[in-house]
């Protein structure tokens, strides 16, 4: 399991971090794939926990609308040219999506528990498809060569600008959720001993939190200051706490998803790290976030 897991994540990081750093249209096409991959194996979470009731949301129809409505949210992050047309185009999405859901249910839903499945197949797609799409409108902020940006940076001492400080954004938002997970493990597995959440997740320990939030502080806080970003050191700090609580806040949910499924990962997707939920859980709500915060410092200075 562990030499499985060593393997998967030698080979899925660098692809990662290759998509992000090229940009569009690769960032996009593996955050659309991500999207609708974390729908489906969502839906399925739903099918097996109301497997009783022989739920529908397993059937194309429903996987078709979500699939389509995370992937559009994605688009909108790379055609929306500033974050209120990112903000206008979501909100369009979002609302066509919600007006066909619901005409679905209305037309097909035959079960009980209709506001359960009318929640699970919504909520779903909007939070998957718009995180990632916060990713991808943040990546989208980049537009010149970052080679030649680094050499006039070396050659004038000057910091970012607009048209590349997305990049540097994003980067920080993968680094300190990565360095989070690995600070929160590591200690968790080393000293953990007062269980957070047995009912949700039994790994968890209040002293892996500590040591997870403690490599966000201090990643937010070097990343922030000795990258093209130039913040300043509280500020890569408060990005590092942020941080540091949503990120767990998204694994914790995925894992209560789980619970309430009765499985141990959300997919097989990936060898010894689970599905696509499984890897993207803690990054969703932090995307979210350095792209509001991004937003509001860009709007500041």
């Amino acid at each position: 399991m562990l030499l499985r897991r060593g393997l998967t994540a030698l080979l899925g990081v660098p692809v990662v971090i290759t998509a992000v750093w090229f940009g569009p249209p690769w960032i996009t096409i593996m955050a659309a794939v991500a999207a609708i991959a974390g729908v489906r194996e969502a839906y399925r979470l739903f099918a097996l926990r109301f497997s009783d009731h022989d739920s529908d949301t397993s059937a194309a129809l429903p996987l078709l609308l979500g699939g389509t409505w995370g992937v559009a949210l994605v688009l909108a992050g790379e055609v929306a040219g500033s974050p209120q047309d990112f903000g206008v185009a979501a909100a369009a999405i979002i609302l066509a999506g919600a007006i066909v859901g619901a005409l679905w249910m209305i037309a097909m839903w035959r079960n009980d528990r209709a506001v359960a499945a009318a929640a699970w197949l919504s909520v779903t797609p909007v939070y998957i498809g718009g995180g990632l799409g916060c990713a991808v409108a943040l990546r989208g902020m980049e537009s010149e060569s970052l080679w030649s940006s680094l050499a006039v940076t070396a050659e004038n001492g000057i910091a970012a600008t607009a048209d590349e400080i997305g990049l540097w954004w994003l980067l920080m938002g993968i680094l300190v959720v990565y360095a989070a997970d690995t600070g929160a493990y590591t200690v968790g597995r080393l000293i953990g001993r007062h269980r957070m959440a047995p009912s949700i997740s039994p790994g968890k320990t209040w002293e892996g939190a500590a040591g997870g939030m403690i490599a966000s502080v201090v990643a937010g806080a070097l990343l922030g200051r000795f990258t093209l970003l130039g913040l300043e050191v509280w500020q890569g700090v408060a990005i590092g706490v942020i941080l540091g609580i949503v990120s767990p806040a998204g694994d914790l949910l995925e894992s209560k998803l789980k619970r309430m499924a009765d499985v141990k990962d959300s997919g097989n997707l990936f060898p010894g790290h689970g599905g696509m939920l499984d890897r993207i859980d803690s990054l969703l709500p932090s995307f979210i976030a350095v792209y509001v915060l991004a937003v509001y410092h860009s709007v500041a200075t």
